[in-house]
């Protein structure tokens, strides 16, 4: 029996960085909240932080996976990743 993977949503930096404020605290279900992911069957999806553009904001990140070059970025701005 073949397992599926579960969908991971990408969002990226720059979407972030237009749509919210700094110190606003990004999870899937507040992304959900805004309009920016949509569930699948039914569930909040996996969503994963991706991009290299560059980030004034600080923005903490929660339950979102995100990539090692996108994490700098976050934290460069003063944002943080838990």
């Amino acid at each position: 029996m073949e397992k599926r993977r579960k969908k991971t949503i990408p969002v990226s930096i720059q979407l972030l960085e237009r749509k919210f404020k700094s110190g606003e605290i990004i999870t899937p279900a507040y992304l959900l909240k805004k309009g920016i992911i949509r569930k699948i069957k039914g569930k909040i999806p996996k969503v994963k932080i991706l991009g290299k553009e560059k980030l004034s904001k600080a923005l903490i990140i929660e339950n979102c996976a995100v990539s090692k070059t996108t994490k700098e970025i976050i934290e460069k701005a003063g944002g943080t990743i838990k």
